[in-house]
């Protein structure tokens, strides 16, 4: 049986089940599902062994970059190898073979390739502006992701990945609401700030207030100034000055007691390599405003702070002055 031959509903889920094994997170009725699936149908096997072929070389040298980078690369490169894949496997077209990860890494990078089906995407470094159709305009920071959704006339967005502003001059037929995996929220006017971590959610009432509703959690009011830090099930008042945090619209970054890992985060978005901070000054202070310019800002930490900051093509690396 051809690849070409095959569904792409059955390729599309050999896909999704080896995504699913490769990120290590299946229970045991996931592992079960997976066998009555491809013990359901002859084309589901072929489809598994289809795919499995085909990625099995550049599986292999991520798995190996995963053993030598804390899994830091590699989740780049799994991501960008199952997301430009996936279209192959859809056109027929696996057996030609693709990009290799070292190109997937330097292209994600640039443009998160897990993020290109989004309705809105910004690249490494990129700042957009968009308009919804009720007039409210949304930017979006570096390397976010937002898909727009218009139920019954009714305004939303699920916010995907980095931040955004929402800013909207008049109150519509219905809130705006703003999604994220942890909770919706909804404002009628005014300004706001959403920003989506890997494991929690960050709002701000940057004008007016809006209502904030974690997934499994008591509905709160942040009034203009006020920010929360959020999960599906807790919530606590962001630290210092909550509106600082939208300083990147005007290309800034401002930092009130920030942990040196959190620093080097929101850098990244705009730093088409890697920046790796070692576990040792990770939870250093750091206090500021600085232009979001990856070498300066890195230049002034490096004054700053007791700090050892080496550059290897790629790779900035962060550690403690005279450390190894």
């Amino acid at each position: 049986m051809s690849g070409a031959s095959l569904p792409s509903a059955a390729l599309r889920a050999a896909v999704d089940w080896l995504v699913r094994h490769e990120a290590e997170t299946m229970s045991a009725a996931d592992h079960q599902a997976f066998a009555h699936w491809l013990q359901q149908d002859a084309q589901h096997q072929a489809a598994w062994a289809r795919v499995g072929s085909a990625l099995a070389e550049p599986l292999t040298a991520v798995r190996s970059l995963q053993a030598h980078t804390e899994g830091l690369h590699a989740q780049a490169a799994m991501q960008a190898l199952f997301h430009n894949r996936r279209r192959r496997v859809l056109r027929g077209a696996l057996a030609l073979g693709g990009i290799g990860v070292a190109t997937a890494l330097v292209a994600d990078r640039l443009t998160p390739l897990g993020q290109l089906m989004a309705d809105w995407h910004t690249g490494t470094g990129e700042r957009r502006e968009f308009m919804l159709a009720d007039g409210t305009s949304v930017l979006l920071d570096a390397r976010s992701a937002v898909d727009v959704h218009d139920a019954a006339g009714r305004p939303a967005l699920q916010l995907c990945a980095g931040a955004l502003i929402a800013t909207r001059r008049y109150a519509g037929a219905a809130p705006l609401q703003i999604h994220t995996r942890d909770g919706v929220a909804l404002f009628d006017a005014g300004r706001m700030m959403a920003r989506v971590h890997a494991e929690r959610t960050d709002m701000v009432a940057l004008e007016q207030s809006l209502r904030l509703q974690p997934r499994e959690a008591a509905q709160t009011l942040l009034h203009a100034g006020q920010g929360a830090r959020f999960s599906a099930r807790q919530l606590q008042p962001l630290a210092g000055n909550a509106v600082q945090r939208a300083a990147w619209q005007q290309g800034m970054l401002a930092v009130d007691d920030w942990p040196l890992a959190d620093v080097a985060q929101a850098l990244q978005a705009y730093f088409s390599g890697y920046i790796r901070v070692a576990p040792s000054v990770a939870d250093l202070r750091v206090f500021g405003i600085f232009r979001l310019d990856v070498e300066e800002l890195l230049g002034t930490l490096g004054q700053m702070l007791p700090l050892q900051i080496q550059r290897w093509g790629p790779l900035i690396t962060i550690g403690a002055q005279g450390g190894h």
